[in-house]
C-alpha cells in the first residue's frame, strides 16, 4: 500500500470509492474536483495494486483545519488507514490552534476513531445528514500551542 498525494486523473478512482462507502450522499466527480482545486485543500489517497482504497479531503485557512472527508474500502477499514491519513495531513499542517470535523452520530466507529486522536464533541447539528436524515456530531480538536 501507498499514500499519494491526489492528482486529477485520480477523480475517477475516487469517485467509485465514495459511492462505495457512501451510496447516494457520496460527491460528484465535479465536486471531488471542485475539493482537489482548492489552493487550502490537502487531497490524499491511499493505494492499493492500483485501486484507491482510501480517501481524506482537508482544509486549512489561517490556524483552523476541517477534515471535510474520510473514506475507506469497506475490505481494508480497521487497519490504520483513515489514522494515517489524517495523522499526516495534520502533521504536515503548520500553526494550527484547532481542527474540526463533523459524524454522523450512528457512526461510532469512526467517533471513537476521532476521539483516539484528540478529537472531542463539540455539538449536534440535528438533521444535517440526508438519506438517511441523520444528526452530525461536530468534534474538534484544539491545540495548546501552535506548534501542532
Amino acid at each position: 500500500m501507498r499514500y499519494l498525494e491526489m492528482e486529477p486523473s485520480h477523480i475517477g478512482g475516487v469517485k467509485k470509492l465514495l459511492d462505495m462507502c457512501f451510496d447516494s450522499s457520496a460527491w460528484s466527480e465535479s465536486m471531488i474536483r471542485s475539493q482537489l482545486e482548492k489552493p487550502c485543500s490537502y487531497c490524499t489517497i491511499a493505494e492499493e495494486c492500483g485501486d484507491i482504497i482510501a480517501y481524506l479531503a482537508y482544509e486549512q485557512i489561517a490556524d483552523e483545519g476541517s477534515i471535510i472527508e474520510v473514506a475507506v474500502h469497506p475490505d481494508y477499514r480497521r487497519q490504520g488507514i483513515a489514522r494515517e491519513l489524517i495523522n499526516s495531513a495534520l502533521h504536515n499542517s503548520e500553526g494550527l490552534s484547532e481542527v474540526f470535523l463533523e459524524v454522523r452520530e450512528s457512526n461510532i466507529s469512526a467517533r471513537a476513531l476521532y476521539e483516539s486522536l484528540g478529537f472531542e464533541e463539540l455539538s449536534v447539528r440535528a438533521d444535517y445528514y440526508d438519506d438517511p436524515k441523520e444528526n452530525a456530531v461536530i468534534m474538534r480538536k484544539i491545540y495548546e500551542n501552535s506548534g501542532n
